[in-house]
């Protein structure tokens, strides 16, 4: 698979990349694939080297959304990314992280992280897109994960 590197804008400036492998893209959607290489915690959960990450994103939609297929647990996990500026090429997939996340567990659980890592000095807009977006994903989140899957099966794992 060509490589990929995943752009993400953080809020204070930084910027980090990502080099990953390119799964499928068009002017609206991209699928990227990430390997991980090392121990992540997550609200409770460890992701360990070897599981695989999907990274999806849609141009125009206020979330960027990792499956995270755990390979010693046979199960998958969501974790949305409340985004916005997303732009897809073949070789670049950029987008802001507006902070907060939302990781929808094996029970289906809803876990809503880091709203206390928004900045105070936040502007009103921005905060309400925030709002809003957070809202979007916990009402459709199950159907946003039906859509994930199919999307998966038709451009990625078949």
């Amino acid at each position: 698979m060509p490589s990929c590197a995943e752009k993400k804008l953080l809020l204070s400036g930084e910027i980090q990349r990502y080099e990953c492998e390119l799964m499928f893209v068009n002017d609206s959607f991209g699928v990227l694939k990430y390997t991980i290489d090392r121990q992540y915690r997550v609200d409770g959960i460890t992701l360990y080297p070897g599981d695989i990450t999907y990274g999806l994103y849609w141009v125009g939609r206020p979330y960027t959304l990792y499956m995270w297929n755990l390979n010693r647990r046979n199960r998958a996990l969501y974790y949305f990314n409340v985004a916005d500026r997303i732009s897809l090429t073949p070789t670049e997939f950029v987008w802001r992280d507006l902070v907060v996340d939302i990781l929808i567990d094996a029970a289906q659980n809803v876990h809503v992280l880091d709203e206390e890592e928004l900045p105070r000095t936040l502007s009103p807009g921005l905060r309400r897109y925030i709002e809003q977006a957070k809202a979007h994903i916990i009402s459709r989140y199950k159907k946003i994960i039906l859509e994930t899957e199919k999307l998966l099966n038709a451009h990625v794992l078949s």
